[in-house]
């Protein structure tokens, strides 16, 4: 047996835990993530092992939310301090496993000039592709006029910069979800909220200014390719009609056109084929990359999902790693695909198939 599946996958929404960010979160968070902590905090052999059994090749790994943005403005000085920390502890994961690693930058957006600069630092100094950055910060979103400094250096950088959902500001909770926030943020909430922060960046004119920079979300799209034609019309239309008020319009294009033209979305944590079709039809098949969303969602049912997508031998590699590779510029360093497994890991690999498929029937049965 072969390890791995034939084509070779990257994942990009793959999330690790740092022990300086864990104590920074309030008890609330840590007690959500407590069962999910071992698996967070794993780097190393048994996070690839897992890999391994289900034929994941690559993970790009960026810390869990809300990482640094957990952090008041008035933490800039901390957050700067505590990014350069992980950023390098993570640089020195990636050497280890260059062929099975690659990095995403934490970045102090409560200070966008510091933010930039680490950035920058990420990419010479470290080698990684590109940040992620948890929703908004205090409130902020990226459209605010501070944040310029950074969007412009990551597009003079040629490095994408991924958004991650997050919890909504909090007047936003409470009247939207509460008392059932706990149940809809993490399941509506988030990707409203981040599809909203996409469509804020639009309607901002920031793909105007900065017409090579490059926007990630995961989600299959975080709700935007449902309602494309909508937005694409609608959104379009007023934003040029708002416009027409001021002396310079804000959107020179369509929205269609910055969605296909400056955003890629991600499978993470959405493993249903319809739902990729319409992800596909609306912004085409080279805007889409796999994902997983590790270790919230299982990479046996990521993979079983990219088998039965609908795509010819040459479309299932640019969706599960082409696209990835010439976005990010990961390197040309390759895990041994024709490595014949061991009998412990062949047996390592049975069992956690055998694990995911039950639990995954467990919670179809209870949900039916």
């Amino acid at each position: 047996m072969r390890t791995g599946s034939a084509i070779r996958t990257v994942a990009l929404e793959e999330a690790f835990l740092h022990p300086r960010v864990w104590d920074l979160f309030p008890a609330a968070l840590q007690q959500k993530y407590q069962p999910v902590r071992a698996r967070l905090s794993d780097v190393g052999p048994q996070r690839i092992r897992q890999m391994d059994a289900a034929g994941i090749d690559v993970q790009v790994l960026s810390h869990v939310q809300p990482g640094v943005q957990v952090l008041a403005d008035d933490q800039a000085e901390l957050a700067v301090s505590v990014c350069r920390e992980v950023n390098d502890w993570l640089a020195e994961v990636v050497a280890a496993q260059r062929a099975r690693f690659a990095g995403f930058a934490m970045l102090p957006t409560q200070s966008p000039a510091h933010a930039a600069d680490e950035l920058e630092r990420a990419v010479h100094q470290l080698g990684f592709k590109g940040a992620l950055i948890n929703g908004h910060t205090n409130g902020r979103y990226l459209d605010d006029p501070t944040y310029d400094v950074l969007l412009g250096r990551a597009e003079s950088l040629g490095v994408p910069i991924y958004i991650h959902p997050t919890d909504p500001p909090a007047a936003v909770s409470d009247t939207y979800y509460a008392p059932f926030d706990s149940a809809l943020v993490p399941t509506w909430g988030w990707p409203v909220e981040t599809g909203t922060h996409l469509l804020r960046l639009i309607c901002a004119g920031v793909f105007d200014r900065h017409p090579d920079l490059k926007i990630i979300v995961g989600h299959m799209g975080e709700l935007l390719p449902f309602c494309f034609t909508r937005l694409n019309a609608g959104l379009t239309m007023a934003g040029w009609l708002s416009a027409a008020q001021s002396e310079q319009p804000l959107m020179h294009n369509n929205v269609g056109y910055y969605l296909r033209n400056n955003v890629f979305i991600t499978s993470s944590g959405v493993f249903d084929v319809p739902v990729f079709d319409c992800a596909r039809a609306m912004l085409g098949l080279d805007n889409l990359m796999f994902s997983v969303d590790y270790p919230f969602q299982d990479n046996f049912a990521a993979m079983e999902f990219l088998e039965r997508c609908d795509l010819s031998t040459d479309e299932k590699e640019r969706f599960a790693h082409r696209t990835a590779e010439k976005l990010l510029k990961l390197d040309d360093d390759k895990p041994d695909r024709s490595r014949q497994l061991a009998v412990g890991d062949t047996w390592y690999r049975f069992i956690s198939r055998a694990k995911s498929k039950v639990g995954r029937a467990l919670i179809s049965a209870l949900v039916k």
